[in-house]
């Protein structure tokens, strides 16, 4: 746990977000159900920790989540968006998740909550700015979708997928990451966000290389924001 927060610690600096503890909402028909794991919790506890090291030394800094509330764990190969009822405004954090605020002396309330469709919406509206002023030159418009041509190294990063009544196709999970980082720069200058990727949680978040991919688009989006992911098993 120490060399995990260790790594955080590196990375700390003013006006800087915090986030852990990636949750996915579950659509089953009518129901709605969230199920977290050690590992999700451990990388919440690691959050609110650093976010606490960061307060003790008078380093301006905020706790924040992302939450799945599209009710699938998208990937590179695509994701069905379920049509169920599900209330932002009604949420809660979990139980498990209200014990570590506790024991932690940490109000629920100082979360911030990063939804992602909000962060697909975000993502897709920079893509259209780019977009409308004129084809980018790094934008690959392919019969499989939009494709971000990434010369720093990833090479062709997918954006959106084909789509009968948008010609700008759905947001791929890159696309959605990349809007999560955007949405953090209206605020932060830096954020550090921890992410479980044990083989127990494949239901949630089942590839870190989106995530990394994510920020890549960001900063060709032109993101100032230094984003700092730390993944532990």
């Amino acid at each position: 746990m120490n060399n995990i927060l260790e790594k955080g610690l590196k990375y700390l600096s003013n006006n800087c977000i915090i986030t852990g503890g990636h949750l996915r909402v579950f659509f089953e028909r009518e129901n709605v159900s969230i199920d977290p794991n050690n590992g999700t919790l451990k990388s919440f506890l690691f959050s609110i920790k650093l976010y606490k090291i960061a307060k003790s030394r008078n380093i301006k800094a905020e706790p924040g989540i992302l939450i799945n509330d599209m009710g699938v764990s998208c990937d590179e190969e695509g994701c069905i968006l379920p049509e169920v009822k599900f209330s932002r405004d009604e949420f809660t954090l979990p139980i498990q998740y209200l014990k570590i605020l506790k024991k932690e002396s940490v109000s629920p309330d100082s979360i911030k909550i990063y939804w992602e469709k909000h962060m697909r919406n975000r993502g897709k509206k920079e893509l259209l700015k780019k977009m409308k002023k004129g084809v980018d030159r790094h934008i690959l418009n392919e019969y499989k979708g939009l494709f971000l041509n990434d010369p720093g190294g990833y090479g062709k990063i997918i954006l959106t997928r084909p789509r009968v009544k948008d010609k700008y196709g759905t947001p791929a999970c890159p696309l959605i990451m990349a809007g999560l980082n955007l949405e953090q720069s209206k605020e932060y200058n830096s954020s550090i966000n921890f992410y479980y990727i044990g083989n127990d949680n494949h239901a949630n978040i089942p590839n870190y290389h989106v995530i990394e991919k994510g920020k890549r688009v960001a900063e060709l989006f032109s993101s100032k924001i230094e984003v700092h992911n730390i993944f532990f098993d």
